[in-house]
């Protein structure tokens, strides 16, 4: 989709009101309480959005209650605009390109980047890997000062990572996840929440790793780092590696820890999302609509 045929689809407010409407209620409307279908409008300002109010139980909503754009200041059509931006340009968009482009304050921008990146976020945690798996860790956060060592054992910040592979060994899926440390109970939460049970895994032999592979009953294929063999075993997953790495400093500018987590969650989303085209701007404004408020609290 261009970007006319996106402004011609929600020119105004309010057909971004109508679109949520017929997202978030598609048979018509339907009391979040009673389930009751009649309902009053009450229209409070022509800058706000109408609320309904069940003629059963007297409920009222609105079509962005509960959602990202949950008591929100800024018009709809600006919101689905920035999504749009975000999506379709495949490095990423900053926060302070959106404020330029859409005409904000840079801290307005911020946080509607911000929450986007929250429903990326969100919709990849309704997902896990599994199958013939890539697993390792990377290290984040620009020259190390420490010892001078890399990988485990630098001052750097660690990121779990994995990828799925097909049968013909191509990359399919993969997750991010920025971690303190990667000590065994660390390892073992996040694959906890991240990777299905059973399955191949592939690793470096990390006593984290081992242990829960067992837990997840799934066959451990080990390759050590100094291997001659790894360069190849752990081929997607290095590729993966430094590719988030040039999306965030090309993007972010390799911005602290803070967002770290939240920047790999979007270069994770695309990366997933990669043969989507034109439909990720769709998809993306549906993880928007589907996500949870995301109140950003300082």
């Amino acid at each position: 989709m261009t970007i006319l045929e996106w402004q011609d689809q929600f020119p105004t407010d309010e057909a971004c009101r109508e679109y949520l409407f017929k997202q978030r209620w598609p048979e018509g409307f339907l009391c979040p309480q009673c389930q009751g279908q009649k309902y009053w409008t009450i229209q409070r300002s022509e800058r706000t959005a109408p609320l309904y109010e069940c003629t059963q139980c007297h409920h009222q909503t609105s079509v962005t209650a509960g959602t990202l754009f949950h008591r929100t200041k800024v018009a709809l059509r600006v919101w689905f605009m920035a999504i749009f931006m975000v999506a379709v340009d495949k490095g990423g968009q900053s926060a302070l390109t959106l404020s330029r482009e859409l005409g904000l304050k840079y801290v307005t921008a911020w946080l509607l980047h911000h929450k986007i990146q929250q429903a990326m976020a969100d919709r990849n945690g309704l997902y896990k890997l599994g199958g013939l798996l890539e697993l390792d860790d990377a290290y984040f956060g620009g020259i190390s000062h420490g010892s001078g060592k890399r990988g485990r054992g630098t001052d750097q910040d660690p990121v779990i990572v994995g990828v799925s592979l097909d049968a013909q060994g191509h990359p399919q899926h993969a997750f991010f996840e920025a971690v303190s440390d990667v000590t065994n109970e660390t390892i073992a939460e996040v694959l906890d929440r991240r990777v299905e049970s059973l399955g191949v895994w592939r690793t470096d032999g990390w006593a984290g790793y081992a242990a829960a592979a067992k837990t997840h009953h799934a066959d451990h294929e080990i390759t050590l780092s100094d291997d001659p063999e790894a360069p190849v075993v752990f081929h997607w997953v290095n590729i993966l590696i430094s590719n988030a790495k040039t999306f965030i400093d090309g993007t972010y500018h390799g911005r602290g820890r803070a967002r770290r987590q939240l920047h790999l969650e979007e270069f994770a989303y695309r990366f997933n999302r990669r043969h989507f085209g034109t439909r990720l701007a769709d998809r993306l404004l549906v993880a928007c609509f589907t996500a949870s408020p995301h109140p950003y609290r300082t």
